[in-house]
C-alpha cells in the first residue's frame, strides 16, 4: 500500500543512529492525510505483555463496527486470528521488526473485506519498544486480492 510505504519511509527517518524512534518523534500535523487510518497501542508490562489502544483512528471504528480506543486489544473475540495477531505484535514488541501482512474481516462480521496492515516499533526514552504505531487500509474483496497478488503478499 502507498500509505504504508510513506508511512514505513517517515518512520525509519525519525530514526537516530539505527534506533527506533519515539512516540514524541511521531509528529501527527506531519501525517495528517493518514490520521483516520493510524493507531497508537500502549505496550502494557506484563507475562505476556498487553496492548491498549491509545488512539484508533476513525477509519479503524468505520471498518470494525466498535471504538477500540482506550481498550485491550485481549478484550476482543478474533476466534481463529487470535494466534495471527499474537504472532504479529511478538514480532514487533519482542524482536523489534516492523510487521505487515494480509487478514479477513470476518471476525468483525465482514468478511469480504481484507485488512492490509503495517505495525511499527516505537521506543521509550531507555530504548525499549513502549508503543506501536500502526496503519490499516481496508479493501474489498476482488480489489485485495489483486492487489494481494501484486505485493507477493499471501491473505491470512
Amino acid at each position: 500500500m502507498p500509505e504504508q510505504r510513506e508511512l514505513f519511509d517517515y518512520w525509519r527517518s525519525k530514526s537516530v543512529d539505527g534506533g527506533y524512534p519515539t512516540r514524541a518523534d511521531i509528529q501527527p500535523a506531519e501525517l495528517r492525510r493518514m490520521l483516520p487510518s493510524l493507531s497508537l497501542l500502549d505496550v502494557v508490562e506484563g507475562e505476556p505483555e498487553r496492548l491498549r489502544v491509545r488512539l484508533a483512528g476513525t477509519r479503524l471504528r468505520d471498518y470494525l463496527g466498535v471504538e477500540i480506543t482506550n481498550r485491550y486489544l485481549d478484550e476482543f473475540d478474533l476466534g481463529d486470528q487470535t494466534d495471527y495477531w499474537d504472532a504479529a505484535y511478538r514480532e514487533v514488541i519482542r524482536v523489534g521488526r516492523p510487521t505487515q501482512g494480509v487478514i479477513s474481516l470476518a471476525p468483525w462480521k465482514q468478511p469480504g473485506v481484507f485488512q492490509f496492515w503495517l505495525r511499527l516499533p516505537l521506543a521509550d526514552g531507555e530504548g525499549r519498544i513502549a508503543m506501536v504505531l500502526g496503519h490499516d487500509a481496508f479493501l474489498h474483496s476482488e480489489k485485495a486480492h489483486a492487489l494481494a497478488g501484486k505485493a507477493n503478499l499471501r491473505i491470512a
